[in-house]
């Protein structure tokens, strides 16, 4: 709701902001039910959060931050590629550890730290040429592999977890501290998340193993 109310008001990065921060909590949420013996609701309720977090939020931000109407094409795309995607999760619950299509939290971290790039960019400043085209592009693509059946390894990994807690921290950093050295945060974790939706796809273009997280 926070990064509804932050694109409604044209605070763009801090609307991505928001987003990782929810994506931060969704990795937390799990364990916490884990320890504490959570029962049936908090399944529910994770999926309704989970849709409004990183299926509504996000395309309200890329339609708050383009003003084309054209962009209600894609957002409205990627929203019910989303929840389509969370229902055939809940209502076919993946026996390996891996995920059948990209997850919604991962397509939603994706689109945010791509908005961060270009807003930090623009500070420094840098005018990236068909930016909205661009991320329109990004939204079609994972709106496709959301609902595609194309596996996607889940983090297990303990440094994983830690390199990602470094890069989320230090792109929310670069949001609020204007640094052109921070820029390089948002940068990297931009790179790590495209080639993580990537990665399953060359994977099955040559036959070799998803990686391992």
């Amino acid at each position: 709701m926070a990064a509804i109310f932050f694109a409604f008001s044209g605070s763009f990065s801090v609307a991505a902001v928001c987003l990782l921060v929810a994506a931060a909590a969704d990795g937390v949420d799990g364990y916490v039910a884990r320890k504490t013996s959570s029962g049936p609701l908090g399944a529910h309720i994770d999926s309704l959060v989970d849709a409004v977090s990183f299926g509504v939020a996000p395309a309200v931000l890329v339609y708050c931050m383009s003003g084309e109407l054209i962009s209600i094409l894609f957002v409205c795309l990627y929203a019910v590629c989303g929840i389509l995607r969370l229902a055939r999760y809940n209502a076919f619950p993946p026996q390996e550890p891996v995920y059948s299509g990209i997850p919604i939290t991962g397509a939603c971290v994706s689109l945010a730290v791509l908005i961060i790039c270009f807003n930090e960019a623009f500070r420094v400043p840098i005018e990236i040429p068909y930016s909205n085209e661009l991320i329109y592009i990004t939204l079609f693509f994972l709106s496709l592999l959301m609902i595609s059946t194309i596996p996607y390894p889940k983090v297990m990994k303990k440094m994983t977890f830690i390199l990602l807690i470094l890069l989320f921290s230090g792109t929310v950093i670069s949001v609020f501290v204007s640094s052109p050295y921070l820029v390089i945060f948002p940068g990297v974790l931009c790179l790590l998340m495209l080639f993580y939706s990537l990665s399953p796809i060359a994977g099955l273009i040559w036959k070799k193993d998803s990686i391992r997280l």
